[in-house]
């Protein structure tokens, strides 16, 4: 079986142009993926501000899903709850929303200003696939993968935020995207999807490196010297594959079998 996805790696703060929604039209996705804190303009300096504006951010991904007639993995937004704040992803099927998921392991920045962690998985059947979903840091903790393929996940999406390393080799840019998510690829059994974000957030500046792998490597990647531009991968997921590749290597460690 097939499945069409489109991770748009978008600059960050700047809704979709006509001119990208037509090129998304035309791809027909099942699926389409925007990155972490994707909403977040310059005007919003911190998480408490963007709190306050969370409605409106709602009912753009709510929207965008309605005009594509598909599924969208909404870019995250800071979502208030009493008195914590919550880095959460939601999903919506033509206009309609399915769920949620709230980042488990902030890093260190939003821990200082209030983001608080989540504290459960969230998976989803759609399109004959199941969905899982992780934000950013979540990928440094290889049990989140491996929670989602005892989940038998088929993809694995992951909007995300990138610091600029103005001293980053391609060595190390390569080592990071085998140690993170070709591994956790491999981990959950499942084709991981990361959509990253360029431009800035609250004035650091941001590089995006978004890739599709699956468990035998690195299946599409933004190139290295577009890593500050705006891009879209899409990307024909043959799902049979992948299941048929998981059950020829559910003796190996680290593969979940069907």
């Amino acid at each position: 079986m097939l499945i069409k996805i489109v991770a748009v790696q978008a600059r960050i703060g700047q809704p979709l142009t006509l001119d990208e929604k037509i090129h998304i039209f035309k791809q027909q996705p099942d699926f389409i993926c925007l990155p972490e804190y994707y909403l977040l303009d310059r005007s919003i300096t911190d998480y408490s501000r963007a709190a306050l504006r969370v409605h409106e951010h709602l009912d753009y991904y709510r929207q965008l899903s309605s005009e594509f007639g598909t599924c969208l993995i909404g870019g995250s937004v800071v979502e208030p709850e009493q008195s914590r704040l919550f880095n959460t992803v939601h999903v919506f099927d033509r206009g309609e929303e399915i769920g949620k998921y709230r980042k488990r392991h902030p890093v260190e920045r939003e821990l200082q200003n209030g983001i608080s962690p989540g504290d459960r998985h969230f998976v989803f059947d759609h399109e004959d696939a199941r969905i899982g979903i992780l934000i950013c840091g979540d990928v440094f903790y290889a049990e989140r993968f491996v929670e989602l393929g005892e989940h038998r996940c088929d993809i694995v999406f992951i909007p995300t935020t990138s610091p600029f390393r103005p001293d980053d080799t391609l060595s190390a840019k390569m080592e990071r995207d085998e140690k993170y998510f070709v591994a956790g690829a491999r981990a959950s059994g499942a084709y991981v999807v990361k959509v990253c974000s360029v431009g800035e957030i609250f004035g650091r500046p941001l590089q995006g490196r978004s890739l599709i792998a699956a468990p035998w490597g690195i299946e599409q990647r933004v190139d290295f010297t577009a890593e500050r531009d705006q891009r879209m991968l899409a990307v024909t997921l043959d799902l049979q594959e992948l299941r048929e590749f998981r059950r020829k290597m559910r003796r190996t460690a680290g593969y979940v079998p069907d």
